[in-house]
């Protein structure tokens, strides 16, 4: 037992050392998912109880007892479309797997030529689209989770991983393709008490997750060019408290991210009649400066007897270079 938490300590001391480095490698992995989250200031560690969970918790999709599906949609500075597909399949009592594709990208960039390249645009000189091209930054997330058992006083313990698989396709069929894992694990009070807490944590890119371009070696001899993303973790908490006015509940939550010399995200929702939902929360970032973000939102959900449900949500963000964007998701139980 001393000899499985001194190489526990040994091995979290080297993920946060190695993540005191800043990196925008397949920065658009940071977006985040789902407009409940991301409504929430990203504080979603310690939650991870819907689809979107395998970008923030894999090991919260164990929780979930129902066929799932999440889409959602956005645009980014008005310009590339941001999408999220995400699919739960409860293949057991204990066991869950689950699948998500994101993918942001800017479609049909048209490539311009001029008829006569030695004479400046004029009338008789016009440009013309030659062809077009995408852009596209695209990451597919294969998730499986597992409830371990319950302890004492009520304690249940999640366990879950991911397995990432990354594609970028620029101009000129520039394209890198990579891969690398996420581990979770997800420890919860009894949820069916009217006040409960939750912990999870996350190593991302624990065995460090590697991009291979195919464009050639600035010098000959050189290995092509690669890209790193270094491990990292993240730490969530939560606190649960069902309320007897209006039959609500209110969640409050709080995140810290070893990424970009630590991220802090913290955020709050209240459910009234197990029908509407309303959010806020504080994303940080640090990217070229630390700022924290106002983000809110909202949500309606109908649930069925039959455990069906079905969720809209909304969520207000702003980010650093991004400015302003309005997520809205889908979420379908069934």
């Amino acid at each position: 037992m001393k000899k499985i938490f001194l190489i526990s300590v040994l091995f979290i001391h080297i993920i946060l050392t190695a993540a005191a480095e800043q990196s925008y490698t397949a920065d658009f992995l940071t977006l985040g998912t789902g407009a409940r989250p991301l409504g929430m200031g990203s504080a979603f560690t310690a939650i991870a109880d819907e689809a979107s969970t395998t970008y923030y918790n894999p090991a919260g999709i164990s929780q979930l007892s129902h066929h799932e599906v999440n889409f959602m949609h956005s645009t980014l500075a008005g310009l590339a479309a941001y999408d999220v597909v995400s699919y739960i399949y409860p293949f057991s009592r204990k066991m869950v797997f689950g699948i998500s594709w994101l993918r942001v990208g800017v479609d049909d960039i048209p490539v311009t030529g001029i008829p006569v390249t030695s004479r400046a645009i004029g009338p008789d000189n016009r440009p013309y689209v030659v062809n077009t091209f995408s852009n596209t930054s695209n990451a597919i997330l294969l998730s499986g989770a597992r409830h371990l058992k319950t302890l004492p006083k009520d304690v249940s313990v999640h366990l879950g991983a991911n397995l990432k698989l990354i594609y970028i396709d620029t101009y000129l069929n520039a394209n890198a393709v990579g891969g690398g894992s996420d581990l979770g694990v997800l420890a919860q009070s009894n949820m069916e008490k009217s006040a409960a807490f939750s912990i999870g944590i996350v190593a991302s890119d624990f065995l460090t997750t590697k991009l291979y371009w195919n464009t050639p070696p600035e010098n000959e001899g050189e290995s092509p060019h690669t890209e790193t993303l270094l491990p990292r973790i993240k730490i969530g908490v939560a606190y649960h408290q069902k309320l007897p006015i209006f039959n609500s509940k209110l969640t409050l939550a709080a995140d810290v991210d070893t990424r970009n010399d630590y991220e802090f995200h913290t955020g709050a929702e209240y459910v009234l009649f197990e029908l509407l939902a309303l959010r806020c929360g504080l994303d940080g970032r640090n990217g070229t400066s630390r700022a924290m973000f106002f983000t809110a939102g909202a949500g309606l959900q109908l649930r069925f007897v039959t455990g069906a449900a079905f969720h809209v949500d909304y969520a207000y963000q702003r980010q650093p270079d991004l400015g302003i964007s309005n997520r809205l998701s889908l979420r379908i139980l069934f």
